[in-house]
């Protein structure tokens, strides 16, 4: 009887030190016990499909990195999210490695094209879907939480920031079909009613280091979140002012303003672009004005329905030259592009 319980139940040997239950094998005593404690493998964002030994990225690295060649094959934002939730995976008392409110992806040159405006880019997928595009200017890793596209343009490695027309109206205008901008490298900004800068940051990387963007904002929270952006770009100066009292920041604009933005409220709109154009536009200068009306609501809107607020800018010596619906990504908003024609008296 003892020698069948011994063949039913063989006793384990073990050497001096070990544990009963573990392998002997060579190769065991490589293992840490921070293998034990968190098993997973962070997968890369760059080979989202497998495992890779090597480390996914750099811990001063905060942004995730795929190819947008995989994520369009793979469904599009089913894919980034796959992506997203494997880039979450972290060492327990280590820093989480991936940021998620900017995107980044690869592509290749033949997907982005320069637009007909300058410092503006194309970005087009294999559906023939577009996006807007500007090339990044600066250094920080998110402005306000877009997507960014790195691609060889040119012979050259460059990043990229997605504009949405859905976010920006000055994006909307450019969907809609607006001539010019009169944006060069080098022009002198004014945007009267910034908010949180997302069509600020975007003008800062048209106009280039050589180039100035002054954002007037009045609402302070706002104002603030203005400031932090202008931080990280040189070329942008936040003005926390009411944009209907141009007196107050006369020292902080000068007088040589090749276009101002307009984004306020219908109601003191013209009055404040007259009022800045007064005292800091070039003669011969241009404007953009984002005209509104309040009764959006079951209203089918044309070029007619704005002939007041135009014939205001004309007296106003503001000469609309053109105008752009921007539906459908803003319902009841017009663009607007003049000149500015009041000639400079000389003393």
């Amino acid at each position: 009887m003892e020698s069948k319980s011994k063949r039913r139940s063989p006793t384990i040997s073990t050497h001096e030190g070990e544990v009963p239950g573990k392998s002997t094998h060579p190769e065991d005593s490589k293992i840490t016990a921070n293998h034990f404690a968190n098993p997973t493998k962070i997968t890369s964002i760059k080979s989202p499909i497998k495992n890779s030994e090597e480390p996914s990225m750099k811990p001063e690295s905060k942004r995730a990195i795929a190819s947008i060649w995989d994520i369009e094959s793979a469904g599009g934002d089913s894919m980034l999210s796959h992506c997203q939730s494997e880039g979450n995976v972290e060492d327990q008392g280590q820093e989480q490695e991936v940021m998620l409110e900017t995107s980044i992806f690869t592509g290749t040159s033949e997907r982005i094209e320069p637009h007909r405006h300058y410092g503006v880019y194309l970005l087009r997928n294999r559906f023939d879907a577009i996006q807007l595009l500007t090339r990044n200017t600066s250094s920080s890793a998110d402005d306000y939480g877009e997507q960014r596209v790195i691609s060889e343009y040119r012979e050259m490695r460059c990043e990229f920031r997605v504009w949405s027309p859905f976010q920006s109206k000055l994006a909307a205008g450019i969907m809609g079909g607006v001539s010019d901008l009169h944006l060069q490298i080098g022009s002198k900004v004014l945007y009267l009613g910034a908010g949180f800068g997302r069509s600020v940051s975007h003008i800062s990387d048209i106009v280039g280091e050589s180039g100035m963007v002054y954002a007037v904002e009045q609402i302070p929270w706002a104002g603030s979140q203005l400031t932090v952006l202008a931080n990280r770009r040189s070329n942008i100066v936040p003005i926390v002012e009411d944009a209907t009292m141009p007196y107050k920041y006369r020292y902080e604009v000068p007088a040589c303003i090749d276009i101002i933005f307009a984004d306020l409220p219908p109601s003191i709109l013209i009055r404040a672009l007259m009022l800045n154009a007064r005292h800091f536009l070039n003669p011969g200068g241009h404007f953009v004005a984002y005209l509104h009306s309040p009764n959006s609501q079951g209203v089918v809107f044309n070029k007619d329905s704005f002939a007041a607020e135009r014939r205001l800018l004309k007296e106003k010596q503001l000469e609309p030259k053109e105008m752009v619906l921007l539906e459908p990504f803003k319902a009841g908003y017009a663009f607007v592009v003049g000149v500015y024609t009041r000639k400079d008296v000389s003393l």
